[in-house]
């Protein structure tokens, strides 16, 4: 400030900064029409998921379930909401049940830091749940997005299991050391 009167540049800059962020809010904010058919989606990431060779089942309106390397993937789109697609696994707890709580939340929050665009949490019900989340603008190509989901999905699930392993290792590589008696102390 100069005296009491602020800067010229803060008194230009503050308003044309907010003018371009309400601009883009109202562009990202605003329902466009997709230029896809949000029926077909679902039909075309069957397809795709087929042609790589998953076996996929239509199972609802919603949902396509497949397996990818012995875990079910559950895909999710709703023709009502045709701008948000989501790819999810879900082990139930007792798949841990070895595991000590807080080795699972540690290895959910490792994996939400190092893992792009995915989610790991743990649900209500003491589930681990892993997903992919995306929005679909005009003009994806909605195949290669979907597949690409799945790769993510599939790394996101390894990375939490290689997580989880080292880090109860490391637990366990600990108790051993404390516990057994160094040389000459039997």
């Amino acid at each position: 400030t100069y005296g009491d009167y602020p800067r010229c540049s803060t008194l230009i800059y503050k308003p044309i900064q907010l003018s371009i962020k309400m601009a883009l809010f109202d562009k990202l904010t605003k329902k466009s029409t997709p230029d896809f058919d949000p029926k077909e989606v679902l039909p075309t990431i069957l397809e795709a998921l087929e042609k790589e060779g998953y076996r996929p089942d239509r199972d609802n309106d919603i949902r396509i379930v497949y397996k990818n390397e012995g875990v079910y993937f559950c895909l999710y789109y709703r023709v009502e909401d045709p701008e948000f697609l989501m790819v999810r696994a879900t082990f139930e707890r007792a798949a841990f049940e070895d595991v000590e709580e807080p080795y699972l939340y540690k290895a959910c929050a490792a994996t939400d830091y190092d893992q792009k665009v995915s989610k790991a949490y743990i649900d209500d019900e003491g589930d681990i749940v892993f997903s992919v989340e995306t929005f679909l603008f005009p003009g994806t190509p909605i195949a290669k997005l979907a597949l690409r989901m799945n790769d993510a999905l599939g790394s996101t699930v390894a990375f939490f299991h290689r997580t989880l392993k080292e880090m109860v290792g490391k637990k366990d590589g600990a108790e051993e050391a404390t516990t057994q008696p160094s040389g000459g102390e039997l």
